[in-house]
């Protein structure tokens, strides 16, 4: 009785696994064909000069706000107030801003206040920074990105044209640590071959959106309550992104791989760290949605080596199966390839995809155990116990 559970189990698993995989091969082939439409289609650049209120929140930032801010000097949409909130820093993040502030008046730093009983830093930190926002429009930017030249003119005017209220574009990430370069590979298949894009504004359960750059309408953001809406959420990208198209206004996404790069993670205990802070928020921290891709997950990353090795480890396929296996195999390929090249990861990566696919299974676990005992840190703070209150927002002269 046993062995006949585990067998349906095992062909249950292997059936879902074969739907599964031609499922995000042709989401993949077809978000390609997306991304390449639009880019075909070029933002376009106009002199229209409504001001655009740039939020930057910072917390421990001194090594990566510098070349953040110089790509927002050299932007060539000149009418911004740059605004950066120290989040209760431990290095030197307020003194480096304050400095860099002397050259250039559109910047001015402020120091952000404790984060109140129910919400999370960032979360806090952003509705600070938009209750000092005066612009038309509000872009939120971390940190650690570097912008093209011309990327605020053409965002600002594709939103015009287009009467979009929400821009987010996903960025090229910098990986410099072994579990940022296999988490960002899996961030990009996650992105490009399970979320049907075209579907991002029609759905909520397919919406997206990344905090590297949310270029919102100020009465958009407003009218879906801002941070404030989604104040406990740790992703607040995503949710941000949802609110949009849950409350009927227009998200659209770009690729963004050519015009904003991150420099995320330097070392592999912070890469650690901020996964582990969203991978099962990603599922809402609904433990059976996580489950059930955690399974087909690693079973993916099996199929090569029953077909490479089955043999020796005594599996036996019928033809059919055997068949069914080795498409299994060559559909994850396409996905994983195309999503490493999308990403610009390097398509070498996508072909071990079942190398990646192991090690993020581990940190799921991990991000899943992280939550569970309540023990979820970000730049040394636990994202989920904060007890202070709240104050106002003081600014530094």
């Amino acid at each position: 009785m046993i062995e006949r559970f585990i067998g349906s189990l095992f062909l249950f698993i292997f059936y879902a696994l074969f739907a599964f995989s031609n499922i995000v091969a042709i989401i993949g082939i077809f978000n390609l064909i997306y991304f390449r439409k639009a880019k075909s289609e070029p933002l376009i650049s106009e002199k229209e000069e409504a001001l655009v209120s740039i939020l930057i929140p910072a917390r421990n930032e001194q090594e990566n706000i510098k070349r953040c801010l110089y790509s927002l000097f050299d932007q060539d949409y000149n009418n911004i107030e740059i605004i950066v909130l120290d989040d209760e820093s431990d290095d030197d993040t307020f003194s480096l801003v304050k400095k860099i502030s002397q050259e250039d008046n559109r910047l001015r730093v402020v120091k952000g206040t404790s984060v109140p009983k129910s919400w999370t830093g960032k979360n806090w930190a952003c509705h600070q920074l938009s209750k000092l926002a005066k612009g038309d429009f509000y872009l939120f930017v971390d940190a650690d990105t570097k912008l093209q030249a011309t990327l605020i003119n053409e965002t600002i005017s594709e939103m015009k044209r287009s009467d979009i209220d929400l821009i987010s574009l996903f960025p090229k990430r910098i990986t410099s640590t072994l579990v940022d370069k296999i988490i960002s590979i899996t961030i990009g298949w996650l992105i490009f071959s399970c979320l049907p894009l075209l579907l991002a504004n029609k759905n909520p359960m397919f919406s997206s959106a990344f905090g590297q750059f949310l270029l919102f309408r100020r009465g958009a953001y407003k009218s879906i309550g801002g941070h404030e809406g989604i104040k406990s959420k740790i992703l607040d990208d995503f949710e941000l992104g949802r609110s949009i198209t849950r409350n009927g206004l227009v998200l659209k996404l770009f690729d963004g791989t050519d015009r904003i790069s991150t420099f995320s993670y330097s070392s592999e205990k912070e890469a650690l760290d901020g996964f582990s802070k969203s991978i099962f928020p990603f599922f809402n921290n609904r433990i059976m949605p996580f489950l059930i891709l955690w399974v087909l997950f690693l079973s993916s990353s099996m199929i090569p080596f029953i077909v490479l090795f089955g043999d020796l480890v005594d599996i036996r396929l019928s033809r059919s199966k055997e068949v069914m296996t080795y498409l299994i195999w060559g559909s994850l390929t396409i996905s994983w390839v195309i999503s490493s090249y999308r990403s610009k990861q390097g398509i070498t990566y996508g072909l071990f995809f079942p190398i990646v696919t192991i090690v993020t299974a581990l940190l799921g676990i991990f991000s899943v155990l992280s939550f569970a005992y309540r023990n979820v840190r970000w730049k040394d703070r636990n994202v989920i116990d904060t007890t202070q209150e709240s104050s106002n927002v003081e600014e530094i002269d």
